[in-house]
């Protein structure tokens, strides 16, 4: 039995193959691929030496396939279906799409971003589906795994090509009070600001918990520092939390406004300058060409411009 060595295949024979068996005339086959006359007879020849059949002989009505030859015709017409459709780019229809998109993101990210970025896709791709796991230290070992698609979040991007990042959104900061605290109805002063007991959220992924954040810094470049009475690892807990007690909490300023806006709090700009931080979406080079994953940042970019 003639073995064909794959390795040493000329796959454009193929399509010179396939214009023979539809045009069974050398000069209109080449045409129809733009070869010579001269060049689809010498491919013709080696599709000869490959098969080991004459494949096409000449008669009173030009060329006449033989039976190999009639037997390559289907198989040939999907291998070239299916070589045609490996090259061609994805298309990512949302309407369509099936699935579960995975991502990493903190409490601040499924409260203030995922609510709008979950309306549109439950609009535009109704059958896909969202899976949100923690916002970690190590986001990059899970986005660079695969565990996660896209992480949403703040990091220090080390500066390499094997992470993309976007920028989101700028933060700031706000602090929440109850609503009938008495600190409300007066003049809000740094030392009215650090005599307060406090509550702050600490990365529910570092133990133990760090003793200083950024407020802390900033107070102590000013020579001052504030009493931290509650440290808790989310966000969810802080307005029933602030509701029923004296604490104040200085939170980034969507998350405060949010709160604010469905609880009992009150809202008071910091009494010092605490500068401001980016919000960004992270993910792996190994998705950035991909249309479904073009589509979903596209989607949480313009989600998160509107906020």
């Amino acid at each position: 039995m003639h073995k064909i060595d794959l390795l040493t295949l000329d796959f454009n024979l193929l399509l010179v193959l396939s214009a023979l068996l539809e045009e069974r005339n050398v000069t209109n086959a080449g045409e129809k691929i733009g070869l010579s006359q001269s060049a689809t007879s010498h491919a013709l020849g080696r599709l000869r030496q490959v098969f080991n059949d004459p494949l096409l002989v000449r008669s009173a009505k030009g060329m006449t396939p033989t039976p190999r030859a009639l037997e390559l015709l289907e198989p040939l017409q999907k291998i070239l279906l299916n070589i045609e459709q490996l090259i061609q780019p994805t298309v990512f229809d949302p309407k369509t799409a099936q699935g579960t998109i995975r991502l990493g993101a903190s409490d601040y990210a499924t409260a203030v971003i995922l609510p709008s970025v979950l309306n549109q896709i439950s609009r535009a791709a109704p059958q896909l589906n969202l899976e949100c796991n923690n916002w970690r230290s190590d986001i990059l070992d899970d986005l660079r795994n695969g565990v996660i698609d896209l992480g949403l979040g703040v990091l220090n991007l080390p500066e390499t090509e094997e992470f993309k990042s976007q920028k989101l959104l700028v933060e700031d900061y706000l602090c929440v009070i109850r609503a009938d605290h008495p600190i409300a109805q007066t003049n809000f002063t740094l030392e009215s600001y650090i005599a307060l007991p406090h509550g702050f959220i600490t990365p529910a992924n570092i133990v133990p918990s760090p003793t200083k954040t950024h407020v802390d810094n900033v107070l102590s470049n000013l020579g001052v520092k504030r009493r931290v009475m509650l440290k808790i690892p989310h966000f969810l807990s802080v307005p029933l939390i602030v509701q029923q007690t004296d604490l104040i909490f200085t939170l980034p300023r969507r998350i405060a406004m949010l709160f604010a806006k469905y609880t009992n709090l009150a809202v008071l700009e910091p009494p010092i300058e605490l500068g401001n931080y980016n919000y960004i979406q992270v993910w792996h080079e190994r998705c950035h060409y991909d249309p479904q994953h073009i589509w979903l940042r596209e989607l949480v970019a313009s989600q998160t411009q509107q906020l």
